[in-house]
């Protein structure tokens, strides 16, 4: 038998896509005994909390072991036989919007066709970016949540009429402007200003100065290069005289009078500029700066969370947090990489999958799969028409993730039911003890969201900021967030 009609036949056993098989068996209820799950919490010890967390997931399981091990002999054959059958196509990407930049040769080697078409083809979607979903955040008390999570994704899988084929690949293969869309620039755009509309939401407006107040804000930008401060000073307050509604020239004479080591004025100018806009990641780090030289590190660790949580992958302030750390003498950080993932459509309709080769990266990235080609499902989740637009959603990343949880929990359900050792997984370890500790909002929106798609972060709902500050607080700067804290330097 061919690879080609091998890797067929063990995925659509009946018509069904059972890119899930292994997981099916991990998360059914039909087993000989069915799956058990005991949840106890044991947070004592010198451990670090997310440590203490993973010994308190402490999970047994009943499963049927023939079942098992045939899941995983079927997937492993399946995998293999899919991956060996892969050439490179010289075939281009078509319906891609032009943000999409070309693939590379192992992107492409993926989308090379196997077989024959599936009964529905799936349809490439990219996301628009016009929308957005928030969700709220919860934590994960119960691990059979998660569990279900897992098994709604293989029962969807398995009702499913498209193909999905999964395959193994190196983190560098994944497509993450093709799930994310273009892209962002370094540093958030002082021209724009985060504003309200009519329904309450925030938005990101750009500011249009007039012509006075932008040559005046050109000239100070000219004297500040030349290092003429004083110039430079009297230019940019002239330009806040102009257009006080603009965030440029109020940062620019912050950054003007940090440079000429005028820290409290400067300290002064940036916090009447967040009142206007706090928003505004560079504003935020600028104050920090200036809070820093003046000793209050307090302070401006409130001002680097903030910074991070409206703009997650700001260097100058991932590199100012490390420094304080290190002068603090503070342990290393615990942060996780989100799933490195694959998504992309053949041109045969086929749904081609890869991810890294552990149970919650592949359960993770079939869920993205998922929600991603499965029109009526959107349609059914969002109220949309089948047709609509794909668009992101935080909603989405909380069930993928859960879902990867579940796989996770459910490998380690088997190994204690076999006595043997779980395959590692330390990425979804780390995920698991922070979906306990603290929930999984701050995690995705900085980690995912926030790294490729900032204006998310910057116009987020007040609890979704909320949650990405004490996530760059517990994460990037190493240390637990303080309500009072933070109403002290939001008041000053």
């Amino acid at each position: 038998m061919a690879p080609t009609e091998h890797c067929h036949e063990k995925v659509r056993p009946r018509r069904q896509a059972s890119l899930f098989l292994l997981f099916r068996c991990l998360a059914t209820e039909n087993t000989e005994r069915g799956i058990g799950i005991c949840y106890h919490s044991a947070m004592t010890g010198a451990a670090s909390c997310h440590e203490r967390a993973l010994r308190g997931l402490v999970t047994q399981a009943r499963v049927a072991p023939a079942a098992w091990s045939l899941c995983v002999a079927t997937l492993l054959v399946f995998t293999t036989a899919c991956i060996e059958s892969i050439a490179a196509p010289e075939v281009p990407l078509t319906g891609a919007p032009p943000w999409l930049p070309p693939y590379t040769g192992e992107q492409l080697a993926l989308l090379a066709p196997l077989g024959e078409a599936p009964d529905t083809k799936a349809v490439r979607a990219y996301p628009d970016g016009a929308r957005f979903h928030y969700a709220a955040d919860r934590v994960l008390d119960d691990p059979t949540a998660a569990m279900r999570s897992t098994k709604l994704v293989t029962d969807l899988v398995a009702e499913s009429t498209r193909l999905y084929l999964l395959s193994d690949i190196s983190p560098d293969v994944e497509n993450r402007i093709a799930q994310y869309g273009p892209p962002p620039a370094p540093i958030p755009d002082a021209s724009d200003v985060a504003t309200r509309d009519y329904a309450g939401r925030l938005i990101l407006t750009r500011v249009v100065l007039s012509t006075e107040a932008d040559d005046a804000l050109k000239d100070g930008m000219a004297a500040f290069e030349k290092e003429s401060f004083a110039d430079a000073e009297r230019l940019f307050n002239e330009a806040i005289t102009l257009a006080p509604e603009a965030m440029e020239p109020r940062l620019r004479l912050g950054e003007t009078l940090l440079r000429a080591r005028k820290f409290d004025a400067a300290e002064k100018v940036l916090v009447e500029a967040l009142r206007v806009d706090p928003s505004l990641a560079t504003a935020q780090l600028a104050l920090a700066t200036a809070r820093l030289a003046k000793g209050d590190v307090a302070s401006a660790k409130e001002n680097i969370a903030q910074a991070l949580a409206y703009h997650p992958d700001l260097k100058m302030a991932l590199v100012l947090a490390e420094q304080i750390r290190q002068s603090e003498g503070a342990p290393p950080v615990q942060r996780v990489d989100p799933y490195r993932i694959f998504l992309e459509v053949d041109t045969m309709g086929v749904v081609r999958v890869g991810s890294e080769a552990t149970s919650g990266a592949r359960m993770y990235a079939g869920c993205r799969a998922l929600m991603r080609y499965e029109l009526e499902l959107r349609a059914a989740l969002f109220d949309e028409p089948e047709g609509a637009p794909y668009f992101l959603s935080a909603a989405e990343e909380l069930f993928c993730v859960e879902s990867a949880i579940g796989a996770y929990l459910a490998d380690r359900a088997m190994a204690a039911e076999a006595r043997t050792q779980p395959p590692e997984d330390d990425q979804t370890a780390t995920i698991t003890a922070i979906a306990h500790t603290e929930g999984l909002l701050g995690f995705i929106m900085f980690e995912i969201f926030g790294r490729h798609r900032p204006d998310i972060a910057r116009t987020a709902p007040g609890f979704v900021h909320r949650a990405m500050v004490h996530y760059a607080k517990r994460h990037i700067l190493g240390f637990e967030p303080n309500e009072e804290d933070e109403l002290r330097t939001a008041s000053r």
